[in-house]
């Protein structure tokens, strides 16, 4: 049945025999549909056993959706499959096998902020100042040497400069206390099973025997790391389909190698490639649009997308005044979309390149009150209290993980200071012992003095003594009780600290969810279940609210309505691609995740002026909307009076799209051509606009944006510049 629903090149991707397939899957093509149907169709046609199929998926929330269709198509069978994130399939092979290769049973994963506080900790053991050496920028040096599968020996051997070397000490010690403590991050998840393999050959047989086909989605979007652990895992029967699309490639900020997808003809030389090009998201217009921007990318593998979805309306084009006007026309579009047209808040959304860009948006909407969420805000799981209560059942689960032990033996206050605290980190060293033991024998011999550790540990090991004998849920919410947190926040009887008790009473209620969806009250599983959720996981689309998000949380969603703001130079694209060809690709890429998310109407917005940093700026329209071949969309003007009353600003007519300057009134004094805002002309750059000017007249040094050449830094002298 589920066969007679597909295209005929979706048909010839799910009933396809064996050996490596690539499917490029265009932007609203259906590859989800196609991978379920792939995998009941190799279960119900071809007999494969369920536990024999491996599907990776980019997050939590596409492998619920998977499992949940594949539920409908093949029964229980779906419970067997191994389906998941990478992450999620790592820390299932690391817990398999951690009795047998030596690892600790109670596996701790680390968050970003827990790495931070480590590797705050190393430095300080290291005496390498913070002041010196941004501990952020240095986790970011090590989480990218763990995408590239690059061990801390291996990074101490190709330091090559003084960072570099600081960085080499750090992680080496930073990887030491996290394997003490039991611990682990997320490139632990992928790297650890890699070594694992790659050091145990008959183990890298078992699991290549196992699982006889492999399915990968978002390809373009896999680091190195997953990279050669999927190609570890597809080494045996070979029969591993890749699905992806180049031109969606937008996380190499965190790792993704585009070139993975780009040569996996060149690792599977007899690979056959299938592409899915019929579109059934977008009207013709917007993909049209779409397609016109991102022709212009060179690493990509060609496709061209197309739909019989109707024509639709023309995107629209809005330049506002400022970024509150910005967001006033957005509701009043959004507003005039709700009267006119079928749709109710939660068919649309507000995409942004950055975080900051939602503060205007929620004072604007809140103005209004109209419900929206933002994906990407401040997690439940962020919140203080919630991590306080994570880390006290952390570190029930796993009494060697100090950094949770430090953060919650004095939250209450429990008289235990500084000098304390350092001479238990001191005992625990000599006596080779985890901090939690150092401080329990200490505690028992009364050598603590004047503390109220002694209730602290009772309390955790009367929860690790009845841990399993009774719900999860109701040891967890003892467990706050005992040890005096919830009470800590009780007595504190403000308005803050009573919507943090809240918080710890819907978090005993996620326990109790977890348990009724899981059928489990396992710790370990429930730890793990927190440690794997994203933003987007925990995004409800049934909830009546306008979306706001960024383009990176975009990916994989789409909406009937869709707003793309703050299209600027400098801020999207963003102004650290505009010298870089490949991360301006990147960028353009982005614009097209954006684009091709909505279904039925796009809305583009850029501001003639912005404040960035507490600085308002004059601001130029984003290259991409220049890209947008004109037949597709219209470009709507401010009004003539606004125009008048904004002298020296810059903005772009519908007729032509051209720049139109509008100078000042005549002052009686000689014109500047060199000031902010002014345009020029390059004999090879062409027409630009002044963003930043040092000095005057011939000695000036100015900073312009070119259309097509982005932002070059010129001396007026030697660079035959002219007004235009």
């Amino acid at each position: 049945m589920f066969l007679k629903n597909l295209n005929p090149t979706q048909a010839e991707a799910v009933t396809f025999g064996d050996g490596p397939l690539l499917i490029l899957a265009g932007a609203g093509s259906g590859k989800t549909r196609v991978l379920t149907a792939r995998i009941a169709y190799l279960v119900l046609h071809k007999g494969v056993a369920p536990e024999a199929i491996l599907a990776v998926t980019f997050t939590n929330k596409a492998a619920g959706e998977m499992r949940e269709r594949l539920g409908r198509l093949i029964g229980n069978e779906a419970r067997s499959l191994w389906l998941g994130t990478f992450h999620s399939l790592g820390l299932r092979i690391l817990r398999r096998e951690s009795k047998a290769f030596g690892l600790k049973d109670a596996l701790t994963v680390y968050s970003e902020d827990d790495q931070l506080s480590l590797i705050k900790e190393t430095m300080k053991e290291l005496n390498i100042s913070d002041k010196a050496f941004a501990p952020k920028a240095i986790l970011a040096r090590i989480n990218g040497a763990k995408n590239e599968n690059i061990t801390p020996t291996e990074f101490k051997e190709h330091a090559r400069d003084f960072l570099s070397e600081r960085v080499a000490k750090v992680y080496s010690l930073y990887q030491k206390k996290l394997r003490d403590m039991g611990c682990m991050d997320f490139g632990d998840l992928i790297c650890e099973p890699v070594n694992l393999l790659r050091q145990n050959p008959a183990l890298l047989r078992d699991y290549q025997e196992r699982f006889s086909y492999i399915l990968v989605d978002e390809y373009q979007d896999t680091n190195k790391a997953q990279y050669i652990f999927t190609n570890l895992l597809a080494g045996g029967a070979r029969n591993l389909l890749a699905v992806g699309d180049p031109d969606q490639s937008i996380y190499a900020w965190r790792g993704a190698d585009i070139s993975n997808i780009l040569e996996f003809e060149k690792d599977y030389a007899d690979a056959t490639v299938l592409r899915l090009e019929q579109n059934y998201r977008s009207t013709k217009n917007i993909l049209s649009a779409a397609n016109s921007v991102i022709e212009r990318n060179q690493k990509r593998l060609k496709k061209t997308l197309w739909t019989e979805n109707h024509a639709g309306e023309p995107l629209t084009f809005e330049e506002a005044k400022d970024e509150y006007d910005e967001a006033r026309s957005i509701i009043k579009r959004l507003k005039s979309a709700l009267s006119a047209k079928s749709i109710s808040y939660k068919d649309a959304a507000v995409f942004y390149r950055t975080n900051a860009q939602s503060r205007v948006f929620e004072e604007e909407l809140i103005r209004e009150g109209i419900p929206y969420t933002i994906v990407g805000g401040v997690r439940f799981y962020d919140r203080r209290e919630i991590k306080d209560a994570l880390a006290y059942l952390r570190l029930m689960n796993n009494t060697d993980d100090d950094l949770s032990l430090q953060r919650v033996i004095n939250t209450p206050p429990r008289g235990i200071g500084k000098a304390t605290m350092e001479r238990m980190q001191a005992v625990g060293r000599e006596s080779g012992i985890s901090l939690y033991a150092a401080f329990r024998s200490s505690s028992a011999r009364g050598v603590l003095g004047k503390t109220r550790a002694s209730a602290f540990f009772e309390a955790c090991e009367d929860f690790r003594k009845n841990l399993g004998a009774t719900a999860l849920h109701e040891a967890a919410l003892r467990l706050l009780e005992d040890s005096g947190y919830m009470l800590m926040w009780q007595e504190e009887n403000s308005e803050e600290a009573q919507e943090r008790v809240e918080n710890l009473f819907e978090f005993v209620s996620a326990i109790k969810d977890f348990e009724a969806a899981y059928q489990t009250s396992n710790l370990s599983d429930f730890l793990d279940h927190v440690a794997l959720i994203s933003d987007i996981d925990a995004y409800k689309e049934d909830s009546d609210r306008l979306t706001l998000m960024t383009l990176h949380s975009a990916k994989g969603l789409e909406f009937k309505l869709v707003f793309l703001a703050g299209m600027e130079e400098g801020l999207f694209p963003h102004s650290r691609s505009i010298d870089d060809p490949e991360s301006m690709e990147e960028e353009r890429r982005l614009c097209y995740v954006g684009m091709t998310r909505a279904r039925e109407d796009l809305y583009l917005f850029s501001a003639r002026t912005r404040s960035v940093y507490g600085e308002t700026r004059r601001q130029i329209r984003s290259r991409f909307i220049d890209e947008i071949a004109p037949e597709f969309i219209t470009h709507a003007t401010l009004p003539s009076e606004t125009a008048r009353s904004m002298p020296n600003e810059v903005y772009y007519t519908r007729e032509d799209s051209q720049v139109e300057h509008y100078a000042p009134h005549d002052s009686g004094e000689s014109p500047d051509p060199w000031k902010i805002g002014a345009r020029v002309v390059h004999p090879s750059f062409g027409i630009g606009i002044i963003k930043d000017r040092i000095g005057r007249g011939e000695d000036a040094k100015v900073t312009v944006n070119f259309k097509d050449y982005g932002v070059k830094k010129l001396a007026v002298r030697y660079a035959s510049l002219t007004p235009a």
